[in-house]
Order: structure tokens, then C-alpha cells, then sequence
């Protein structure tokens, strides 16, 4: 068990589920505690109501998270029990170029017209 996360497009010819994830990420707990936050402030729901749920990103998400890896400056994580917080420095290192990718790739599917969705399991 773990904390699995995926990002994903949907469009009007992929319906309700969506496509395929694009990216995957496995216990990156500071990119985790980013999509939390920016959940819970989007929402007025609990972080935890994230888990099997859906948060749509936006570019100004996508801008600020962008921000964050480049500056090494995503949110510390506080715990969770499965999600990896313990090695968060190194997995932030390693996703760094990935989560850049992300961000490239998420800009480029939100000007198309897709809905760029992040989800999350643990």
C-alpha cells in the first residue's frame, strides 16, 4: 500500500473517466501536500476527501507548481501514513525533471481545451 498518484486529460470524447493516466507518480508526498492544499482551498473539503477524488488544474495551478519545483520550494509533508514523507527530500529530487515534464504538458492540454485532472489513491 502507498500513496499512488495520477494525472490524466478529459475530454468530450473520453467521457466521465477520462483517458489513460500521463503521468504517475508513486509516494511524492510534497507533490501530494501541494495538490492538497490547493484541494482544500478549492473546495472548503478535507485533504483527505482528495483520495479516489478529482481536482481539476487550472494554468495558473500548473504555474504555480512549476514555480514550486524549480525552486525547490514545494510544501513540506507533515506525514501520512502512506505517504512516504520519511524520504520526501529524495523523491522530490528524483521527480524533479518529471514533475517539469508534467507541468509542460499540463499547460499544453489546457490550451487545447482538455480538462487536466490530478487523482490520487492511498
Amino acid at each position: 500500500m502507498g500513496l499512488d498518484q495520477y494525472a490524466y486529460v478529459k475530454t468530450p470524447e473520453s467521457g466521465d473517466e477520462g483517458e489513460s493516466p500521463k503521468f504517475v507518480w508513486r509516494k511524492h508526498s510534497k507533490l501530494q501536500t501541494f495538490m492538497e492544499a490547493l484541494y482544500s482551498e478549492r473546495t472548503g473539503l478535507s485533504a483527505s476527501d482528495l483520495n479516489c477524488g478529482e481536482l481539476k488544474l487550472e494554468t495558473t495551478d500548473i504555474d504555480t507548481l512549476e514555480q514550486a519545483v524549480k525552486g525547490s520550494a514545494l510544501p513540506h509533508c507533515e506525514g501520512g501514513f502512506f505517504y512516504g514523507h520519511q524520504f520526501q527530500d529524495e523523491q522530490a529530487t528524483e521527480y524533479h525533471d518529471y514533475d517539469l515534464e508534467f507541468c509542460a504538458w499540463a499547460r499544453a492540454e489546457i490550451a487545447r481545451g482538455s480538462t487536466v485532472i490530478y487523482s490520487c489513491w492511498w
